[in-house]
């Protein structure tokens, strides 16, 4: 059996017709006559095998099959339109696009900042941002292509993953704001590990650190919930089920009831750019330098 072959020109013709429902107006919106509108979306239909059209004197309707192709179709027709400008602005000699993902602290204090140093430094960068990742998902959806750079937190277990440690991150403890802690300025790790605490996964570059430096100390940590997302652990904080040790920049997700305080005695965690190690884009490297030299300084601000 044949594949259906169909041009993009031919989609367009059936999204305004699918749209407008009337031949008439779609052929005024796309600026054609109406009987070689009609000729194209027939051919489709012959194309694809089905009708995707009901035409009465008055309206169109769309069929089930009509109804699938106007949700991908759309879908599709924004994906080429996306393409050919990415395409365009590199022929330019222009920035291009970026994907990135962000560990879970880094969204709340350290994003913002860096998506308002892109557009100042780089204003023809499309930059598209995601957050609240740990750094195992991170490295699958830089694997994946799923994105381009990660700001994540070592180590990193893949050997197709390269990554630059471009900052060290103070631990600190967050508390409810009733705990008997909360008069103090600051604290010892001991004084938080001792009572129960919230945590991200067992597998996250946070736990991994400071279990082994809880463990080392000959204390066994534990915990009543651990979960992958920096809001969800301080919600649990200001729901009063435990302490949490979260890298500072997540003092800047300010919650009702929670309270942070430094940990003297608290190992740092590294902030690395991460990319793949096959990667050929000048402007997923260029925007890597970019980040090694700004985020240090972003870092001091938040």
């Amino acid at each position: 059996m044949r594949k259906p072959i169909f041009d993009m020109r031919m989609l367009r013709y059936f999204v305004a017709v699918a749209e407008e429902r009337h031949f008439g107006r779609a052929a005024e919106r796309l600026n054609i006559a109406q009987p070689p509108l009609s000729q194209q979306i027939k051919r489709l239909e012959n194309e694809l095998g089905t009708v995707l059209l009901l035409r009465t004197t008055r309206r169109v309707e769309l069929t089930t099959a009509g109804e699938l192709l106007l949700a991908r179709g759309k879908l599709l027709l924004s994906d080429a339109a996306r393409l050919a400008e990415d395409v365009q602005k590199v022929g330019r000699g222009l920035e291009g696009s970026v994907r990135l993902g962000l560990t879970g602290s880094a969204t709340y204090g350290l994003m913002p900042k860096i998506v308002r140093a892109t557009a100042a430094a780089l204003p023809e960068l499309d930059l598209h941002v995601s957050g609240e990742s740990l750094t195992p998902v991170l490295e699958r959806q830089l694997l994946s292509g799923q994105i381009d750079v990660a700001l994540l937190r070592p180590p990193v277990d893949s050997t197709n993953i390269k990554h630059t440690i471009i900052a060290y991150e103070s631990l600190v403890a967050a508390l409810p704001a009733d705990s008997p802690l909360a008069d103090r300025a600051e604290l010892h790790l001991r004084d938080v590990t001792e009572g129960a605490l919230v945590g991200y996964p067992a597998n996250s570059s946070v736990s991994r650190v400071l279990d082994t430096e809880i463990r080392s100390a000959g204390q066994r940590p534990r915990y009543s919930n651990r979960v992958p997302e920096t809001s969800t652990l301080i919600s649990l904080v200001s729901a009063g089920l435990g302490m949490a040790i979260v890298p500072e920049s997540a003092m800047a997700l300010k919650l009702s009831g929670v309270l942070y305080r430094p940990i003297v005695d608290a190992p740092t965690v590294a902030l690395a750019t991460a990319w793949r190690s096959d990667e050929t884009s000048d402007t997923v490297r260029r925007y890597v330098d970019f980040l090694r030299e700004t985020i240090p300084t972003l870092l001091g601000e938040v």
